[in-house]
């Protein structure tokens, strides 16, 4: 039996608080700043808009969604799946001209740059800017690309659970594609909320964060669309993170740290690749107790385990050690197998752990059938961390969400860790309104910790 359009809306039902939000999306006049947090259908949102606000007088077809190259097809799936909506998938740098009668255009931002021109020529009405972060830097091209497609298109939709991932300075190129006027000078963003400050280097700092209230409650008012799953999802389980401290032999990292000590001022480039090095030895030291810990949880529970590093080789040895239980999502994973392996997790019992990498596994995915996530490396990005503890915690969990930090005692590790969580917390503040907050510079925070630690 044929499945008209309109019977196949119909199979997909918002819940109250997403129907809230699409009903934003149109106040704000279809340019909004989507927000919510990570698992509350950002997607199904942004796709109900375009479907619903025709009704409202917006002719928001035909539309483009920009979006990191690991969703292109979560997009097509969740737009046939809810709303019945045809699309077409942009590949490739080489452009052609599109002669399409579909409705819904979706390109990765790896490769916008080159399809632009072609792109406008279909006189677009609306862009939805997925994971609206990747832009970020004002400098690349994607960012370059995301405004000239931008360029007077009547709505605009930035999705992200964590526009901000580290500090306010990273909200600006977004802001400024959805309301140009408001947010026309950088300058004057960058000395009212990101406590611009002249270095010794010669040169503005813009890392750090200002009048954070002020700028919760223009966004509040003017765009962003933010709920908490623990305000609208009250039957969602609860989120726990317990750290697990572990006793390393530490002579060998004490060794890396002392040498890292007495390069003296270097440039900062060059600090970076060793405070790198010396997370990536903090990791490796730990790694036979890493082992031991899972085991542990394979033996005393039936359940699965989502696993996330960072190093391939880190990534690599527990792949072989495991490799009969578990599958892997990295950089090197290509869409259709990134689908089986989530798929397997998903559904094959004998599969219990889903080992991935921070980056490449910590969006567009669903891996609800654990309800237990465990970080065995740490990122320099506390959104990252968010990000990938929701792969688990979103809706379809039926199970309280216990994050496990393994840290390596007395490393960097322990120090990022901390670092980490009062910059959430900062992130927090803005995003969700709080507490004052005036530093978000990791690298400066952590020099100074190592720097103490060895001159005591």
């Amino acid at each position: 039996m044929k499945i008209t359009l309109q019977e196949l809306w119909k199979m997909t039902k918002l819940r109250n608080f997403q129907k809230l939000g699409v009903d934003s999306i149109i106040r704000f006049h279809g340019r909004v700043l989507l927000a919510d947090e990570m698992g509350l259908g950002k997607t199904i949102q942004a796709l109900y808009f375009l479907r619903q606000a025709p009704k409202k007088g917006f002719n928001t077809l035909p539309a483009i969604v920009v979006c990191p190259s690991i969703a292109k097809w979560v997009w097509k799936d969740q737009a046939k799946e809810h709303i019945g909506m045809r699309c077409r998938i942009i590949n490739g740098k080489q452009p052609k001209i599109l002669k399409t009668n579909k409705q819904l255009i979706i390109i990765n931002y790896e490769i916008l740059d080159s399809w632009v021109k072609y792109l406008r020529k279909l006189k677009p009405m609306t862009v939805i800017l997925d994971e609206c972060h990747f832009i970020k830097n004002n400098k690349v091209i994607r960012t370059k690309a995301a405004r000239r497609i931008c360029k007077n298109i009547p709505y605009i939709l930035a999705l992200s659970g964590t526009p901000l991932v580290n500090r306010p300075k990273e909200m600006y190129n977004t802001l400024k594609i959805l309301d140009p006027i408001r947010w026309k000078y950088y300058v004057n963003y960058a000395e009212k909320y990101c406590d611009r400050k002249w270095n010794y280097w010669g040169g503005w700092d813009d890392t750090g964060s200002s009048n954070i209230k002020t700028l919760h409650r223009i966004l509040r008012k003017t765009c962003m669309i933010r709920r908490l799953k623990k305000d609208v999802l009250k039957e969602l389980p609860e989120k726990t993170r317990v750290i697990v401290p572990l006793n390393i032999d530490i002579k060998k990292y004490v060794q890396a740290e002392i040498d890292f000590i007495k390069l003296g001022e270097v440039k900062k480039a060059i600090q970076l690749v060793k405070l790198g090095y010396l997370k990536r030895l903090a990791a490796e030291l730990k790694m036979k107790l890493i082992i031991s810990w899972i085991d542990n949880f394979l033996g005393e529970s039936d359940g699965k385990l989502i696993i996330f590093g960072i190093h391939k080789i880190i990534i690599k040895e527990l792949q072989e050690h495991y490799s009969k239980i578990s599958v892997v999502v990295d950089g090197s994973v290509s869409h259709s197998k990134r689908q089986d392996a989530v798929k397997q997790f998903q559904e094959n019992n004998e599969t219990r752990l889903f080992i991935g990498n921070i980056q490449a596994a910590g969006t567009a995915i669903t891996l609800t059938a654990a309800d237990t996530v465990a970080f065995i490396e740490l990122d320099w990005v506390p959104g990252n961390h968010v990000q990938a503890e929701d792969r688990a915690h979103r809706i379809g969990q039926k199970n309280n969400v216990t994050v496990y930090y393994l840290i390596a005692k007395g490393t960097i590790e322990e120090d990022l860790c901390k670092i980490i969580q009062n910059k959430a917390k900062i992130i927090s503040s803005i995003l969700d309104g709080g507490k004052q907050a005036t530093e978000l510079n990791v690298y400066n925070e952590l020099m100074s910790i190592i720097k103490e630690r060895n001159l005591l």
